[in-house]
C-alpha cells in the first residue's frame, strides 16, 4: 500500500487557519443567536431580578448558560460607582430602558423670581436657558418657562451626588439668605414710611365698610415694632376700649317701650286676672291662634301677681292687633299682651 505524500507547510498552514476559521464562525453564529434572544439594553437599564430592583450603568451582560438553555439567567452589570454586579441563578427578570435625559429641577413661583426680565432689568431672551441662585434652571420659550433637559443622574455615582446636594444646598440656602435681607430692607422702608405719616401723638387711622357708619382701625404694618408703633398700638386699644363703652351706653339707653319713655328692662305683672299673667307662645296673639299653634296648649307658664319678668324685645302689633312683648321669666321665655305688664323704671 503506498504511503501517503507527506504535507508541505503551505498545506500545514492552510489546514491551520481552516481550523480557526471555523472557531471563529462557531463564535459569530452564537453570538448572533445571543443576540437575538438578549438584545442589548443601553445604558442607564433598570433590571428587577426576583423581586429585587437593581440599575445598570453599562450594557448589562444577560444569558442562560451554554447555548442558552439553562432554565435561569445570569447577569452581569456594573453599578452607579462602577463596581461590577453579577447576578446568578435569577429565575425571573425584567429589563427596562431608562431615559437617558430628565427634566432639570425647575424654579419655584413661592420662592424664585419669575418676571419676564433678567436679573440686569432686560427683556427675556427666546430659547435662552437662565439659572437660579437655588440650582433650578428654566428654557423661556414661547412667552412661558419650560423645563430643561439634562443627563439623568440615576448613574451618578454616590460620591458626585453627595457634592451636588452639598453645593446646591449651599446656594439654597445663600438664596434664602438674600431672600430673607430683601425681605428686611423691605421691612425697614415700609416701617420708615409709616413712621413719618405718624408721629408721636397722631390720631389713628380708620376706614369705613360699604358706606356704614361703623370704622374699622387700623393697625400698624405687621413687623414694625418701634417706639412710634408701640405708642400707636396703645392709642388704638383706647379707641376701641372708648368704641365699646359708646356702644355699651347706647344699648343701655335704647328703650324698650314707646318711644321717648325711659329704657325699661323689667315689668311686673300686676294684673288680678290670671289669664293676663300667662306667658304664651307668639301664635297666641295671632288670628285664630288655635290653629295658629296646632291645636296645642299655647301656654309657656302661669305667673303669680308681683311676679317681674324681663323684657327681651319692644313692643310689637301682633296680627290679632295686639301690642305685645317677648319676656324671660326664669327659663321660660314667651310673649304677654304688654297691657297686663306695668314697666319698671330705672
Amino acid at each position: 500500500m503506498p504511503e501517503p505524500a507527506p504535507q508541505t507547510w503551505l498545506e500545514k498552514e492552510l489546514k491551520s487557519w481552516r481550523s480557526v476559521l471555523g472557531v471563529v464562525v462557531i463564535l459569530i453564529i452564537l453570538g448572533d443567536i445571543k443576540g437575538c434572544i438578549f438584545p442589548d439594553h443601553p445604558a442607564p437599564v433598570a433590571l428587577e431580578a426576583d423581586g429585587k430592583p437593581y440599575v445598570a450603568c453599562n450594557t448589562p451582560d444577560i444569558s442562560r448558560g451554554l447555548f442558552h438553555l439553562s432554565s435561569t439567567y445570569s447577569v452581569d452589570f456594573e453599578d452607579n460607582n462602577g463596581s461590577t454586579i453579577s447576578l446568578r441563578g435569577v429565575e425571573k427578570l425584567i429589563v427596562t430602558n431608562l431615559p437617558k435625559q430628565e427634566d432639570a429641577p425647575m424654579p419655584s413661583t413661592s420662592t424664585d423670581d419669575l418676571s419676564t426680565k433678567d436679573s440686569d432689568g432686560k427683556p427675556l431672551v427666546e430659547g435662552r436657558i437662565y439659572n437660579w441662585d437655588d440650582g433650578t434652571e428654566a428654557r423661556w420659550a414661547g412667552g412661558k418657562w419650560q423645563p430643561v433637559k439634562i443627563k439623568n443622574r440615576v448613574c451618578e455615582s454616590d460620591a458626585a451626588r453627595d457634592k451636588r446636594l452639598a453645593e446646591e444646598e449651599e446656594r439654597r440656602q445663600a438664596h434664602q439668605k438674600k431672600i430673607a435681607e430683601a425681605a428686611a430692607v423691605k421691612l425697614a422702608q415700609t416701617c420708615n414710611e409709616w413712621e413719618q405719616k405718624h408721629p408721636l401723638g397722631s390720631p389713628v387711622d380708620v376706614f369705613t365698610i360699604d358706606n356704614s357708619t361703623d370704622k374699622v382701625v387700623i393697625g400698624t404694618p405687621e413687623g414694625c415694632e418701634g417706639a412710634l408703633e408701640i405708642a400707636y398700638k396703645e392709642k388704638m386699644q383706647e379707641a376701641q376700649a372708648s368704641k365699646e363703652h359708646a356702644a355699651q351706653e347706647a344699648t343701655k339707653q335704647k328703650v324698650v317701650s314707646t318711644p321717648g319713655a325711659a329704657h325699661h328692662h323689667w315689668a311686673t305683672a300686676n294684673n288680678s286676672y290670671p289669664y293676663a299673667r300667662t306667658i304664651y307662645k307668639r301664635c297666641h296673639f295671632d288670628v285664630n291662634s288655635s290653629a295658629a299653634c296646632g291645636y296645642l296648649n299655647e301656654e309657656v307658664a302661669a305667673l303669680k301677681q308681683g311676679d317681674r319678668v324681663e323684657l327681651l324685645s319692644n313692643k310689637i302689633r301682633s296680627a290679632s292687633g295686639t301690642e305685645i312683648v317677648e319676656v324671660k321669666f326664669q327659663s321660660w321665655v314667651g310673649w304677654m299682651d304688654a297691657t297686663d305688664l306695668t314697666l319698671d323704671i330705672e
